[in-house]
């Protein structure tokens, strides 16, 4: 654990630094030449990095602690007392600033792959609820949508886009009570609600050009960033609005339908058994009369105590510029037209230079420079991270990635996985990677456990619910591997990866056909 700093000094002490920051575009001043000092809280739940100062960085601490256990006890109580892996939040000061880098859609954005989740926020924690109107206690919050993205996966193992987003606006109207002891769940979205009013209106009366509740349905990931805004920010509206329709006009037949999702059944055969009037062409008029009669019922739901503790530290220069890097290459990420994809990957590389150039053995930008280094560099980069930080799991994460899986690096790959395991046992990524080691050798009593863990602890990864097939396959549980494997293409959709989606393919059709799995004997 991290050990606790004197603010103060250490703050004074930046402050008068002389370092030099990157020449060229960027977006603020960096500590080096007088610009905000960054942070770092570091909680049980979070590991929080901010340019905010340290007061508005502990209120952003303790509202997302407060936030996280407010959802799961309103809406999946079950899940409060599970393992899950830490959330990196960021959060720009500036408003400004998180405007230049990430597309004007965003407001704020969940990430997550095989080896993180993350989010992004802008502003002072004061910003991030919003009132609708100064008539209505209602609001909508930035971090209860994108924290919604998250703990959701730990509930409901299959979610269709229309059902991942519903919830996620659904929840955007949660308020927590000033003590924190209660929230309040089902508050009207006012921006929805408006959007959706018209829009029915002209669905109803065939003037909507085609456009149907149907469209909702038909949300795949990759249509946020081909749709026009407009049409985007319907299927949002249209999402918050199924959902609050349905708990409160359907709450067994939704209850069922999300009972099915939890147990991995498909989204279509959930669907077609739990909620088969989704499909009616009277849902719309169904949703408009919903709109009309303005009866949103809210509920108060008891939240347990929250534990707030965190250990504070203030983040070097060096390591400010690699979190810039990030931050850029997420931007060049969501971009969708090649003169913003290109610039926030120059300010990327640029940031991550000047991070190398201050400490050349940097863990953050080492990672970032390993991920963009030809494959026969990989290795010697990792053993670099290894040897400057011994006691630190990624470094050896790292390794573990960069070695061959070719039998003379097996051993040292073996031992690289199981130390970062040792020393981040909540580390998905290295369960998952050790359990694909074993099962390349056959190991397959030895997968299993890590397996099964590492989907516990990151039920998005395809590769772990890739991984974890592979074991079940070859253990003659058929067709729960089918099933794992299907969830794990289902996934890859959202980030599409042609090669890795190749491989899924072809096991998905041999699991078909019955080829890459023989069914264990009754009674094994």
């Amino acid at each position: 654990m991290r050990q606790g700093l004197a603010m103060g000094a250490l703050l004074a002490l930046l402050a008068s630094s002389q370092v030099a920051c990157v020449v060229g575009p960027r977006f603020t001043r960096c500590p080096g030449e007088g610009g905000r000092a960054w942070v770092r809280l570091d909680s049980d739940h979070y590991t929080l990095e901010t340019d905010l100062p340290p007061e508005d960085a502990r209120k952003a601490m303790s509202a997302l602690e407060h936030t996280r256990v407010a959802i799961l006890a309103a809406m999946w109580p079950h899940v409060l007392g599970r393992p899950m892996p830490k959330v990196n939040v960021y959060v720009l000061q500036d408003p400004d600033e998180f405007e230049g880098l990430y597309p004007r859609r965003v407001r704020a954005f969940f990430y997550r792959s095989d080896t993180e989740a993350l989010i992004v926020l802008p502003g002072l924690p004061s910003t991030w609820e919003q009132r609708f109107s100064g008539l209505s206690p209602a609001s909508s919050s930035r971090l209860n949508h994108e924290l919604t993205h998250f703990l959701s996966a730990y509930a409901l193992l299959r979610q269709p886009r229309w059902l991942s987003e519903g919830l996620a606006e659904y929840l955007e109207t949660l308020r927590v009570s000033a003590d924190g002891k209660t929230a309040v769940v089902g508050a009207p979205h006012l921006g929805a609600i408006v959007e959706m009013g018209e829009l029915l209106d002209r669905v109803v009366d065939s003037n909507a050009e085609g456009w149907t509740m149907q469209r909702v349905h038909a949300w795949e990931p990759s249509l946020a960033q081909r749709e026009e805004e407009r049409l985007v920010a319907f299927n949002y509206a249209g999402s918050w609005l199924l959902v609050h329709w349905l708990y409160t006009t359907r709450p067994r037949e939704f209850a069922e339908y999300q009972a099915l999702l939890a147990k991995g059944v498909a989204p279509d055969v959930a669907q077609k058994q739990a909620l088969p009037g989704l499909e009616s062409p009277a849902l719309d008029a169904a949703l408009l009369e919903y709109v009309r009669n303005r009866k949103y019922p809210e509920h108060t739901v008891q939240v347990p105590p929250v534990a707030t503790g965190f250990v504070e530290e203030v983040i070097d220069h060096a390591e400010v510029h690699a979190i810039r890097a990030r931050l850029a290459e997420l931007g060049a990420q969501l971009a969708y037209r090649e003169p913003f994809i290109q610039n926030r990957r120059k300010l990327s590389q640029d940031e991550l230079e000047e991070s190398l150039r201050l400490n050349p053995t940097g863990l953050r930008a080492l990672s970032t420079k390993l991920r963009a280094a030809p494959e026969a560099e990989r290795p010697a980069l990792a053993r670099a991270a290894v040897e400057a930080h011994p006691e630190d799991g990624e470094a050896w994460l790292l390794l573990a990635s960069a070695l061959t899986p070719d039998t003379a690096a097996s051993a040292e790959q073996e031992a690289a996985y199981k130390k970062a395991l040792e020393l981040e046992p909540r580390s998905a990524a290295a369960a998952t990677g050790l359990a694909w080691l074993y099962v390349t050798q056959g190991r397959l009593a030895e997968a299993l456990p890590l397996a099964q863990w590492s989907v516990a602890m990151a039920p998005w990864s395809t590769y772990a619910l890739d991984t974890y097939a592979m074991v079940l396959a070859g253990g003659g549980a058929c067709e729960e591997a089918l099933q794992t494997e299907q969830r794990a293409l289902e996934l890859l959709q959202e980030d599409a990866n042609p090669e890795l989606e190749k491989r899924i393919r072809e096991r998905l059709e041999a699991l078909t056909r019955g080829t890459l799995c023989t069914p264990a004997a009754p009674g094994r």
